[in-house]
């Protein structure tokens, strides 16, 4: 049976979010079947460690089929994938679909900005 994944970003997106996110992130999106939906709309920055943790996520779901789709954040967090031109390689969302509300499992990055 497929799942689905949501991971609910808050804060910075940089290097320091790579590096403690990147394992959990990465534990997350192991199991089998299941696409993951990450939730950009709490993200206040993001640089390309964080595009990296992004297309990093993308790639280890890919190759068993599942799906990452990206909830589309605030505009200057959107315009850094557009200016880099990684926007193209998401599925995007403009918010979380209510039937994913429900009974997906989640993960809640509680950091905030310093």
């Amino acid at each position: 049976m497929r799942g689905t994944f949501i991971i609910e970003l808050q804060g910075e997106l940089d290097m320091l979010a790579y590096l403690e996110l990147g394992p959990r992130v990465q534990a997350l999106a192991c199991p089998a079947a299941h696409d993951v939906v990450v939730d950009l709309r709490a993200v206040t920055f993001l640089d390309a460690s964080g595009i990296r943790l992004l297309l990093a996520v993308r790639e280890h779901v890919a190759p068993q089929g599942d799906e990452l789709r990206l909830v589309r954040g605030i505009p200057r967090v959107w315009k850094v994938l557009r200016i880099v031109r990684v926007d193209h390689a998401f599925t995007v969302l403009d918010a979380l679909p209510p039937i994913l509300l429900g009974g997906a499992a989640a993960l809640r990055d509680e950091r905030t900005s310093a």
